[in-house]
């Protein structure tokens, strides 16, 4: 475009940086809740649907920002970002949907 990688351009270069944020927020949440499950704490069901929340929104964002960057191309079948695309938003319905787990947090919040 107009001479350029397409990643020389700041706002890709932000949508980017955003992204390995997200990636890098639900990894962490991952490997912290496995440190506690190795230490014999369970998360509570308030933290588990905070996990699954926060992930399955991080999931789609990235994805929606992936298909963003590909342009028309992102919504083809042809290339693994559209099933990716498809895939994550499906992670806000399966093993609950994201409005169950919001009201999993907030009882949790109002019970302590």
């Amino acid at each position: 475009m107009w001479g350029k990688n397409i990643g020389q351009f700041q706002l890709i270069q932000l949508k980017l940086a955003k992204m390995e944020v997200a990636r890098i927020n639900v990894q962490n949440m991952v490997f912290q809740t496995l440190e506690r499950l190795r230490a014999g704490k369970e998360p509570t069901l308030a933290e588990a649907s905070a996990i699954k929340l926060y992930s399955s929104e991080a999931a789609t964002d990235v994805a929606m920002e992936a298909v963003q960057l590909f342009g028309g191309n992102g919504y083809m079948a042809e290339y693994r970002v559209e099933q990716l695309a498809r895939d994550a938003k499906s992670l806000m319905i399966y093993a609950g949907s994201n409005e169950v787990q919001v009201t999993h947090i907030a009882k949790g919040l109002l019970s302590s």
